[in-house]
């Protein structure tokens, strides 16, 4: 009676068309079809942008990319050179939709009017608000937990005051962080108005001064000079103002009185004018929820002078245009011992407010915002956009010439027949060589195996084959497709697969694909 034990009929350590999402699955390099120009991938200034659609591959490829970056910290860290490269992950939904929830919110968009509200007020400076963000809260989280490498932030960030005011500022505005973070932040990087010395001395000079003046008025000599000196003052300004002569207590009350209203009026103006300032530098961010307006105008008063505009602060240690903010991050980690920044972006369509069914307008908005040269020539940048080019409407001539994408790494994800191919019999060898590793056999002698992948299609023309495959044009459809034929194999162990059964099962991976 025929087996229905496929994985031992055919020597599997599994079925290995069962891991349809990148993120699930523990990557076997046997198992992987790896385009030529990707093989052998280091960290370089390279700016990648792959465009696909659901299940082309993408996540799969972030994921061999981010490897390689992993293994350059790794070599970076041990050999002493530095941290390596600072990884932003925009891939995780939820921080950019937090991101795109406070940006609905700043911008008095509802749901019903989304698309269209983002596309008019969505920015490129927008997007790297989000990766400030980011960014932003993981220094801020390093910085205040206990341990070398927090010690070792605090001890480069004093050493460098501008860069100190540029972290704090990042802090108040990006990160998303509660208010006790901050304030310790703000105690152990701010210096005090006064230090300890200079209070010590301030107050032994009173001492002298006062002890000094109780000494002299003993002296009948210096106390009747000083008098004498007194009563001349006094005599020419009574002259000069009778009516402090005639009504010298009344003088003397409107007087404390207009002292007082103006020191009261200019602090007041201060205050006015600490809050407004505060309040135009948080204006500019849109992505992130404020902290309290009092906490940064005390931090912008700490940390410049009130000759100091919003724009030049924002010049100074946020930076207006989308570059120039890639670039102070840059300056900012490398003084913490990084040698840059490398930003991955992927799962876009998964992201709630950006959902290409409900706001198709949206996800267009977001992708053509990416693609401007000025963006994607900082270098390092890798996203990963869940359709087509022409899908997302990024052929047309101006758009080509915003992104100059000659210039960069640009692949749009389309799979052939022959590579889907080679991927469903690479996947079905990794795990034969798989069971034989359990097993203790050499690897070599996979050859001697006598089911082979083609074995599956003993009854199924080639034509027909190529046919029927020809259809797929994902690996994801492919491994429903894989699936399904593995079911029906084992429901019906005493016959092979014929082209009836592969072409119902092609059928359902193209019904269940999306």
């Amino acid at each position: 009676m025929p087996t229905t034990d496929l994985l031992k009929a055919f020597g599997l350590s599994r079925n290995p068309f069962t891991d349809r999402t990148a993120e699930k699955t523990e990557f076997d390099p046997l198992s992987l079809y790896v385009a030529s120009d990707l093989r052998g991938f280091k960290p370089s200034e390279t700016t990648y942008i792959f465009f696909g659609r659901r299940g082309s591959g993408k996540t799969t490829i972030r994921l061999q990319l981010e490897a390689g970056y992993r293994r350059y910290n790794a070599e970076a860290a041990s050999s002493g050179r530095s941290r390596g490269l600072f990884m932003v992950d925009l891939c995780k939904p939820g921080h950019m939709t937090a991101c795109l929830s406070t940006f609905q919110e700043a911008i008095g968009a509802s749901i019903d009017n989304w698309d269209a509200s983002f596309s008019e007020m969505w920015r490129t400076s927008d997007l790297v608000d989000c990766i400030l963000s980011y960014a932003s809260t993981e220094l801020v989280s390093a910085a205040t937990t206990p341990g070398a490498r927090g010690q070792a932030i605090l001890d480069a960030l004093r050493s460098e005051p501008r860069m100190c005011r540029q972290f704090l500022l990042l802090a108040h505005l990006y990160s998303r962080t509660d208010v006790s973070a901050l304030t310790a932040l703000r105690s152990t990087l701010l210096k005090p108005m006064l230090t300890a010395a200079q209070v010590t001395v301030a107050a032994s000079a009173g001492v002298s001064v006062v002890t000094g003046t109780a000494i002299a008025a003993r002296d009948p000599r210096i106390a009747d000079a000083v008098a004498g000196q007194y009563e001349y003052v006094a005599d020419r300004v009574a002259e000069a103002v009778p009516l402090l002569r005639s009504h010298g207590k009344l003088a003397a009350l409107a007087g404390g009185t207009l002292l007082t209203a103006g020191v009261w009026y200019y602090l007041r103006w201060r205050q006015a004018y600490a809050m407004e300032r505060a309040r135009m530098v948080q204006s500019h961010v849109r992505v992130v929820k404020p902290q309290p307006t009092e906490v940064v105008a005390q931090l912008l008063s700490s940390c410049f002078s009130s000759q100091d505009s919003v724009d030049t602060i924002r010049l100074l240690c946020i930076g207006i245009s989308a570059h120039q903010k890639l670039d102070l991050l840059t300056s900012l980690v490398r003084l913490l011992g990084y040698e840059g920044i490398a930003v991955f972006g992927d799962c876009f369509d998964e992201v709630t407010l950006l959902d290409p069914v409900r706001f198709p307008a949206a996800i267009k908005a977001f992708a053509k915002e990416i693609c401007r040269n000025d963006v994607l020539n900082f270098g390092r940048l890798h996203f990963f956009f869940p359709d087509s080019r022409l899908a997302l409407d990024l052929n047309t001539d101006r758009t080509l010439k915003e992104a100059r994408f000659d210039r960069h790494f640009v692949r749009d994800l389309t799979w052939s027949r022959h590579q889907l191919e080679e991927l469903a019999e690479r996947r079905f060898r990794a795990a034969q060589e798989a069971l034989l590793e359990e097993s203790g056999a050499k690897p070599e002698d996979i050859t001697d195996s006598k089911t082979s992948f083609a074995d599956l299609f003993k009854k199924v023309r080639g034509e027909d084959f190529s046919s029927y495959l020809a259809k797929l044009s994902t690996p994801r459809e492919l491994l429903i497709m894989m699936t399904e034929m593995f079911s029906r194999i084992e429901a019906h162990p005493e016959g092979g697969l014929t082209a009836q059964d592969m072409e119902i099962a092609v059928t359902k991976a193209l019904e269940q694909s999306v």
